[in-house]
């Protein structure tokens, strides 16, 4: 396939008459049959397997990230897409709906039908688990896609544009390069659909865009995910946890723990395991750690290193910087109020803010006091009325007992925030349920007895008619049930139903 053909630089391009191209494909069919979607399936499964070192190497020179993180984030992908591709036929079946006993012939479901041409916006900190991992729910409901992706990440988005015209149809997707002012320009052009992996504020503009078209969209915006400590939970292992979870990618993931809210005793007991963990992990020298991950770019080290300039609260681990290396040490700072700096926005770096609360009760009631709800909210506690708690008190869009991150890449559970940290949800069939339109069905023959039924409803009206309507609403959501049509017995049984329907009518219209 020619790269011509499906990558559009930066500059003026003009995207309105991409997309209308796009959408005279799309109503061709071309993306409809099971076996087209399959088959991208499989050439985009080709393209993770054939070129994961490549992609690997270009993750490293964008982020200076280690291989075992990079595989981190194209494993999860060549999962979404193995299971695409084996699940995609019960995918597509319709969803029946339950059958009226009275009326047996009628039939109910729900049509997947696809939107049409979708624009997935991508970004930089993963990007292309968080290109393509939407780009298989698009695939797999039928639609034509433009994906667009982020500058912040050259490297990768160059060889992402290098592969996927080898390996995708080039008459189905477009992908565009560039920044701000392509986004911008695509957010003009009228999609059926809008997908966003971005910030709050570019989330906004999306946001805005889609209102100005009555666009439906899945905005994923991140935000401060908040961390809980209860006295009960063993602070070594969670520790090592949440360590973890603060340095994958050095802090830039949406959903790593932002801030901690825990007791005196537990931050003390935390600040000890969390030295010792970072000491046995990374050494005396962290810098020459080659499992650290940098700083995307001199923009967001010089965001985060003032961050650490500003803030009121004590830094008690770390705290050291390199503009040359974009290197900003693991750091954890003590005594914060909810009015520091550090609390302002999503930190998006390895600084990690802790905010004492003597019990469970206040954080929770901290939480609820704050404007955001949390894409991810994370409580360590062994306790299970604590637990409770915050299960029934709090909203996120994923609670997290005792982990952290992982409930990114389970599978069969729905990804995406709530109020201000997103809408909509993703990831296996969500995926796929987010890029189809549930068309409702009904399909109705012209029996006698189904004409009979309905006759009631036509003029000239009579009270009878009044108490038949009733008593027909009546035995219609009395008796519905999931009738498998080649079973007789219910047949029979709405025969009979059906002829003690009819001379009802007779009795009341006389």
């Amino acid at each position: 396939m020619e790269a011509n053909k499906m990558v559009v630089a930066g500059g003026s391009p003009n995207f309105e008459k991409m997309v209308d191209e796009l959408r005279e494909t799309f109503k061709k069919g071309q993306t409809r049959p099971y076996e087209y979607r399959l088959n991208q399936l499989i050439n985009l499964q080709k393209l993770l397997e054939e070129n994961s070192d490549d992609i690997e190497r270009s993750l490293h020179k964008d982020l200076r990230r280690h291989k075992m993180e990079s595989a981190g984030e194209l494993l999860p992908l060549k999962v979404e897409v193995s299971d695409a591709i084996r699940l995609l036929s019960s995918w597509m079946q319709p969803d029946k709906l339950p059958t009226c006993l009275l009326l047996p012939n009628d039939r109910a479901y729900l049509q997947h039908d696809p939107y049409g041409v979708v624009l997935i916006i991508g970004t930089w900190n993963y990007p292309v688990l968080l290109t393509l991992n939407p780009l298989v729910g698009a695939i797999a409901a039928g639609n034509c896609a433009v994906l667009k992706l982020s500058d912040g990440s050259p490297s990768t988005s160059a060889k992402l544009a290098e592969l996927l015209p080898q390996y995708l149809d080039t008459s189905c997707i477009k992908v565009v390069m560039g920044g701000a002012p392509e986004a911008t320009a695509l957010l003009k052009v009228k999609f059926d659909y809008l997908f966003a992996t971005c910030s709050s504020r570019i989330g906004r503009k999306v946001m805005a865009a889609a209102v100005d078209h009555l666009t439906p969209v899945t905005l994923e915006l991140g935000g401060k995910c908040p961390l809980y400590m209860h006295d009960s939970a063993d602070i070594e292992i969670a520790a090592k946890r949440i360590i973890w979870g603060k340095m994958i990618n050095n802090g830039q993931s949406c959903i790593a723990p932002d801030y901690i809210l825990c007791s005196r005793k537990v931050e003390e007991e935390f600040i000890d395991c969390a030295k010792k963990v970072l000491l046995s992990w990374y050494g005396k020298d962290e810098k020459s750690s080659q499992d650290i991950t940098r700083i995307i770019n001199s923009h967001h080290f010089n965001r985060l290193k003032k961050l650490l300039e500003n803030t009121k609260g004590k830094i008690v681990v770390g705290g050291n910087t390199d503009a040359a290396d974009l290197w900003i040490s693991p750091t954890i700072v003590v005594d914060v109020k909810d009015s520091d700096v550090l609390m302002d926005d999503e930190i998006f770096g390895p600084i990690l803010p802790i905010i004492r609360m003597d019990s469970a009760e206040l954080a929770i009631e901290y939480l609820n006091a704050r404007k955001d709800k949390p894409l991810s909210l994370y409580v360590f506690s062994q306790d299970k009325d604590v637990n409770k708690m915050f299960n029934e008190q709090t909203t996120s869009g994923t609670l997290t007992f005792n982990e952290v991150m992982l409930q990114c890449g389970w599978q069969d559970m729905p990804f995406g925030g709530v109020g201000e940290s997103g809408m909509g949800k993703y990831h296996g069939k969500f995926s796929y349920d987010t890029f189809t339109h549930k068309k409702g069905v009904l399909a109705r023959d012209y029996s006698f007895i189904t004409e009979n039924f309905a006759a009631i409803r036509y003029p000239p009206y009579n009270s009878a008619d009044v108490k038949l309507q009733f008593l027909y609403l009546f035995l219609r959501n009395l008796h519905y049930f999931n009738i498998p049509r080649n079973i007789g017995l219910p047949h029979l049984l709405a025969f009979v139903f059906g002829a003690v329907f009819m001379l009802l009518i007779g009795v009341l219209r006389c």
